[in-house]
């Protein structure tokens, strides 16, 4: 069963404090096995722009956001914004998330736009196969009914594993369009596309934000740069089903000692 809204929203916090924000941890928020479920970091990520955008009026440009402790058994994700620099039409902005006290998540980001300006996009999309010539791939068998993965469609376009080079489409299963929140979810997918990162932990990530696009399939194309000193460091692209670049990411992430299919 698909979550009817998006999961990652917030609303305003209990405390009347100004930026302080709460997001209701629902099942399609979480993964990890059952009995013992955590915000996915991408949602953790995808909540917190939601609430800069709130208490900025602007849109979301990059976002850098760090995963400083567990989040297991979370009712309640508690954000609190703020400006901290910027200029009249780019601001610096940032937040932290709290689980019951403890902090769990520190994020620095910008938003906000200079206009009048010209777009032009220079990233291309790869040729790969379209999403109903590649075949489904399934999610973790440990996965608890109704989290994150019953959300998402995945399919497999092109995987070379030893050059680190994975293309996946993907779609969520209640027609959201590809914000900026959605996308920040998707670009969280980076661990797990390589068989050795499957279990891992993410340290950080930086999402950047260039345009939404309808509800419909996002290819993800992910470069595992190196394995280095316990982690995997790397950076993917976002491309909506017209090729248009949406987003990019780069992340570091611990590895697993014993990855997890």
């Amino acid at each position: 069963m698909s979550a009817g809204f998006p999961f990652w929203r917030v609303v305003p916090s209990d405390s009347g404090r100004e930026g302080a924000y709460t997001l209701p941890v629902m099942p399609p928020a979480t993964v990890g096995p059952e009995g013992a479920p955590h915000i996915m970091g991408g949602v953790a990520l995808a909540a917190i722009i939601d609430a800069m955008e709130l208490a900025s009026g602007q849109p979301i440009l990059w976002a850098n956001i760090q995963f400083l402790s567990p989040t297991q058994h979370a009712e309640e994700l508690h954000i609190t914004a703020s400006q901290c620099g910027g200029g009249q039409s780019v601001g610096q902005w940032m937040a932290d998330a709290h689980v019951n006290g403890r902090p769990t998540h520190r994020v620095s980001a910008s938003l906000g736009a200079r206009e009048p300006s010209e777009k032009h996009i220079f990233a291309k999309m790869p040729d790969v196969p379209r999403p109903d010539e590649c075949e489904p791939m399934g999610g973790p068998a440990w996965g608890a009914p109704g989290a994150l993965h019953d959300q998402v469609e995945m399919r497999l376009a092109a995987q070379d594993f030893d050059t680190g080079d994975i293309c996946v489409w993907s779609r969520n299963a209640s027609g959201f369009e590809n914000s900026a929140g959605w996308l920040a979810i998707v670009s969280d997918f980076f661990l797990g596309g390589h068989p050795k990162t499957a279990g891992g932990s993410s340290l950080d990530a930086t999402f950047r934000f260039v345009q939404s696009a309808p509800p419909g399939w996002v290819l993800s194309v992910t470069d595992y740069a190196a394995f280095d000193r316990g982690v995997v460091h790397g950076s993917a692209r976002y491309f909506g089903e017209d090729g248009q670049l949406l987003a990019l990411s780069s992340q570091t992430g611990v590895l697993p000692r014993i990855p997890r299919a």
